[in-house]
């Protein structure tokens, strides 16, 4: 997140996948850059953005 790159990498296990990506933050964030995290399980799907890494990985 420091060097400000957008990258993506996902993860499967059966019908259960994780996606965490960084993106550029709107000002309204006051920050430079979110992770997202979005889980897919079945027909089931959730995004959410986190601030930081640390943050996001209490999530998955």
């Amino acid at each position: 997140m420091a060097s400000g790159r957008e990258i993506s990498l996902t993860r499967t296990l059966g019908n259960f996948t994780v996606t965490a990506s960084t993106t550029r933050a709107l000002p309204v964030w006051e920050c430079d850059m979110l992770v997202r995290l979005e889980r897919t399980h079945g027909h089931v799907y959730s995004s959410q953005y986190f601030r930081s890494v640390e943050e996001a990985m209490h999530y998955i």
